[in-house]
């Protein structure tokens, strides 16, 4: 699956999201971070593993394909700063609610 090929506007978060870094917009290689710059927050909160099943009921399967093809690309290729937040968001706690969700 390209990232390319998604649209970033269905989103849920496309209205209020103000990220520099998104999956959904291009290739994730492709982005350049500046440092401060925001990422998707959604890639991030892909990051915690106990809040994957909420986004995949939430965001969808699909998106969480991206999520996870986007991860793997910057892990392996990605520059110092994008793999910084991913480890950052990794280490620490959820922003999600997960009210009735177990």
């Amino acid at each position: 699956m390209s990232t390319s090929s998604n649209d970033y506007s269905s989103c849920p978060r496309y209205q209020r999201c103000s990220a520099a870094v998104c999956p959904l917009w291009r290739p994730i290689l492709e982005q350049k971070m500046v440092k401060g710059e925001r990422v998707c927050g959604v890639l991030l909160e892909y990051q915690k593993s106990h809040s994957r099943v909420f986004l995949t009921t939430h965001y969808g399967t699909k998106m969480m394909q991206v999520m996870a093809q986007a991860t793997d690309q910057i892990n392996s290729c990605g520059g110092y700063l994008l793999r910084s937040a991913l480890t950052r968001a990794a280490s620490t706690g959820t922003r999600l609610t997960f009210m009735g969700c177990s």
